[in-house]
């Protein structure tokens, strides 16, 4: 199977803002549809090796720019929400949702997010879940008992009037990697990619999040990754958990994505997690992707059709 070269379309979300999606397809049948939640500072066309390994098993592969980010950036501002706040993102997933489900009715569906997309996606799951096939959280924060701290610290500098200046997010992600090439080797061990990273205008320090933007996300993640948060996913929601052992968002040796794990297995869901031996936080932008990817396509195919 061939596909498409990730075609832009726009929707209209509740708030007027116009929100930029890529929609990449088979060559044939669809089998099943996967929507595509990036993480902070990055944007939908970073998926496209990904989504041409997907379109060629049959799936129809969705991925918006989300609030703040890429295309979509225009109408909120970089690193805001707009007026909805978070809540206007768990909007634009389901909408999302509805136009492939419209588009390729009576076919499984499947929710992808990395990174801060996998808080997204997780609460989007909570929230808007019912018709899911499967959850796939990339490179998770999981449970980390410190970001309740952290929120109140952003809440806080929200109060003192900095909601709108920018934060550097990301940077303390790179400690453990120093004496390092770059600011950013903590996202893969491949040089390329991070160098790729680094040169995207739409990525990284060109596009950080606000201070009232990380505080909505991560006090989500914090609500979202509890026990009362998770028991809002529907019942039987298969989950597949991928992240990188040197992956410094999920912790060392991914011991929050693990505490995830078990808080999803006692909830009753059948969870599948992988942990990848020296592999960062871009699990499908690392020099053993073709390994992960693998690995995905073949926890999809055991929740599709033949």
């Amino acid at each position: 199977m061939t596909t498409t070269s990730g075609e832009l379309h726009v929707f209209q979300s509740v708030d007027g803002v116009r929100v930029t999606y890529r929609r990449w397809l088979p060559d044939g049948e669809v089998r099943a549809t996967i929507q595509l939640v990036h993480g902070a500072s990055e944007h939908s066309g970073r998926y496209g090796r990904l989504a041409g390994a997907l379109t060629a098993r049959g799936l129809a592969v969705h991925a918006m720019d989300l609030r703040g980010h890429g295309r979509t950036a225009e109408g909120t501002g970089t690193g805001r929400f707009g007026d909805p706040g978070f809540d206007g993102v768990l909007h634009d997933v389901q909408a999302l949702q509805l136009i492939a489900a419209e588009q390729h009715p009576g076919v499984p569906r499947v929710l992808l997010g990395h990174s801060m997309g996998s808080i997204i996606a997780l609460a989007a799951a909570e929230r808007d879940g019912a018709e899911l096939a499967g959850l796939v959280l990339s490179g998770p924060l999981g449970v980390n008992p410190a970001l309740a701290d952290t929120v109140s610290q952003l809440e806080a500098a929200v109060a003192a009037g900095l909601a709108d200046q920018p934060l550097d997010a990301l940077g303390a992600f790179n400690q453990s990697f120093e004496p390092a090439r770059t600011a950013y080797d903590w996202l893969s061990r491949d040089a390329a990619e991070v160098d790729a990273y680094i040169a995207d205008p739409l990525a990284g320090d060109e596009m950080p999040l606000t201070y009232g933007y990380a505080a909505e996300v991560f006090g989500v993640s914090v609500r979202a990754s509890s026990p009362e948060g998770v028991a809002a996913l529907p019942d039987g929601l298969p989950v597949l958990l991928l992240s990188g052992s040197r992956d410094p968002v999920g912790g060392e040796q991914a011991g929050q994505v693990t505490a995830l794990a078990g808080l999803l297995r006692d909830r009753g869901l059948p969870v599948e997690q992988h942990v990848y031996p020296d592999a960062r936080h871009e699990v499908f932008n690392e020099t053993n992707r073709d390994e992960i990817v693998a690995d995905l396509v073949g926890w999809m195919e055991q929740r599709l059709p033949g």
